[in-house]
């Protein structure tokens, strides 16, 4: 299996990951529409992000993702819309559960909504959550360490991004 930098990260032990992901980090703020021109801006470069996926291949990234992590891999449902138009998929934390509006199965929206999965606790897109958001754009779409940091940093996001070896 290649190496990923979600791979190390999840074999390393993801709570010490967290551990340097949060030091020093603004965990206060909500991040949420800063995240939303992030993903603009990175996917107008990267367009393999807005890459639309089968089902069984979303379904197929799940599995490797949670499996990663020794968790159970979410239910993938695709429904037929939500009430707020700007929103195309939702991570329903309750049912493990991500709901993805038909004919919107991008691939950074799967792994978007796979790291409020992975970090519940941050529900302001903050620093947990950005950061499992970029190891897996890293990882899954292939999108360079050096362009995520430059485009969080464009946009004011919590910008830590190491992966390789973490201190025990």
């Amino acid at each position: 299996m290649i190496s990923t930098p979600f791979a190390r990260v999840a074999d390393q032990g993801l709570s010490r990951a967290l551990a340097a992901a949060l030091r020093q980090a603004d965990r206060n703020t909500d991040f949420r529409s800063a995240i939303c021109r992030f993903e603009d801006d990175l996917f107008a470069a990267f367009p393999a992000g807005h890459g639309l996926m089968g089902y069984d291949d979303a379904a197929a990234m799940l599995r490797d993702i949670f499996d990663m992590l020794g968790r159970k891999p979410p239910r993938l449902a695709l429904v037929a819309g939500f009430d707020d138009p700007r929103v195309g998929g939702f991570a329903d934390v309750r049912n493990h559960r991500i709901a993805i509006e038909k004919g919107y199965l991008y691939r950074f929206l799967v792994l978007h909504e796979s790291a409020h999965l992975i970090v519940p606790e941050d529900r302001r897109h903050g620093p947990a959550f950005t950061y499992i958001l970029q190891l897996l754009y890293r990882s899954f779409i292939g999108i360079p360490e050096e362009a995520v940091r430059r485009f969080l940093s464009r946009h004011g996001l919590p910008g830590y991004t190491a992966a390789a070896t973490i201190a025990a």
